[in-house]
């Protein structure tokens, strides 16, 4: 729980006119009442920052409460702290902020995760919410009521599908006045979002924004990955590798994105791929000025130009196949790729084989093949057919992902 005055610095950035909706609703309705407004959306959307900003822009000051099954009705209330022969009683933020709006005219509670309050400490803000008034019951009763001119904002957040560790009583929500869904902004929004906050180059947050809505569309549609690119992180993103040395970009990324997003190893490597597709690195590397050599090499080897005439030439051949052979013959009923579907493109489209799968770079299999066999994965500039098989048998699951949402052939 905290308090805090209006003061510069960041705000909620709107996406269409959600703010200056809930900003006339408070100053529209009349004096003397408890507003209600229940903000509910995917975790990152910015619902604490909004209810923040609102505060702020009203020159009010807020109280803010994490939800917690821990939270007790005294830590709302208030209690009593003994002390050195004699016993105080501290008052909690709703008294106080009951007592702000009375002798300023506006105050406003957020309580964060709200739905994670226990049933029983709910009953403390009924009152408040309905009727305007709270009496402490670890103080005799005492009763706080709000004056005929204040006004007392309270508003609460919580993820969009998630239940909470404890249930939103059906009478507790009823009583908050409104229920917006606050979603991701779209790409453009988002883009502005993260510049305007981070003063970022907006090359930067265009490659950020584009990378997490990638992932957050394969999080929502195949479930493939449990955690959502928020907008937040998108920000947080950006701020850091600004200011850090281009040098740990790599760091960066493993860190802030595919360790703290990826669950699994299985998703892990999913979101390193679907980065590695977007040439996620050795993008932002050049916006940062990183030169590092092995980067330069890669970008050599394999022009970004390039990428799409190799893929196309890949369906080409595929379907090719698929006349020869027939559609059912390319995946296994477990979802694996079937060998001799490579095989036939080695007999019949050696050239084109050999150039996509010299697209695996990106992913380093060719430096793991190394390690692993002692010998290139390349001769004489060529791709192995070892190589192809090894990366077969070591790498069919990453393989099928590869070739289905990264570099996409079928």
């Amino acid at each position: 729980m905290s308090i805090s005055t209006y003061s510069n610095e960041i705000k909620y950035i709107q996406q269409d006119d959600e703010f200056d909706y809930l900003k006339s609703l408070i100053e529209s309705l009349d004096k003397g009442k408890s507003i209600g407004i229940l903000l509910y959306g995917a975790p990152g959307t910015g619902k604490t920052l909004l209810s923040i900003t609102l505060a702020k822009s009203l020159n009010a000051s807020y109280y803010f409460i994490d939800g917690s099954p821990d939270l007790d009705r005294r830590d709302l209330e208030g209690n009593w702290e003994l002390r050195k022969g004699y016993t105080k009683f501290n008052y909690g933020p709703l008294t106080r902020a009951i007592k702000d709006a009375n002798e300023k005219g506006l105050s406003f509670i957020i309580i964060n995760e709200i739905n994670a309050i226990r049933e029983s400490e709910q009953i403390s803000l009924n009152s408040l919410l309905s009727e305007n008034h709270i009496n402490l019951i670890s103080k005799g009763f005492e009763r706080h009521e709000l004056s005929p001119n204040a006004k007392l904002v309270i508003i609460g957040t919580m993820n969009k599908g998630v239940v909470g560790i404890n249930k939103l009583q059906e009478a507790f929500g009823d009583r908050f006045l409104i229920c917006p869904e606050i979603t991701y902004p779209n790409k453009k929004k988002e883009i502005e979002i993260a510049t305007k906050i981070t003063n970022c180059k907006k090359e930067i947050a265009e490659l950020v924004v584009d990378a997490a809505q990638q992932i957050r569309k394969q999080a929502t549609e195949d479930f493939s990955i449990s955690k959502l690119f928020s907008t937040r992180l998108v920000v947080n993103f950006c701020l850091l590798i600004s200011k850090m040395p281009a040098k740990f970009l790599a760091h960066n990324i493993q860190n802030c994105i595919i360790n703290k997003l990826g669950e699994t190893v299985e998703e892990r490597k999913s979101i390193a791929m679907i980065l590695d597709g977007k040439m996620f690195k050795e993008k932002l590397g050049k916006v940062l000025g990183y030169s590092e050599r092995k980067m330069k090499h890669q970008e050599e080897t394999i022009p970004v130009e390039e990428v799409g005439k190799i893929t196309e030439k890949m369906r080409k051949a595929i379907n090719e196949y698929i006349e020869n052979c027939g559609p059912n013959q390319i995946f296994k009923r477990n979802g694996e790729i079937m060998w001799k579907f490579f095989q036939w493109l080695w007999n019949n489209n050696r050239f084109i084989l050999r150039n996509y799968f010299r697209l695996t770079e990106k992913n380093n299999y060719h430096m793991q093949y190394k390690k692993a066999m002692g010998k290139s994965h390349d001769y004489r500039g060529k791709i192995t057919l070892r190589y192809i098989k090894w990366v077969y048998r070591n790498k069919n699951y990453d393989l099928v992902i590869f070739m289905k949402r990264f570099y996409p052939v079928f």
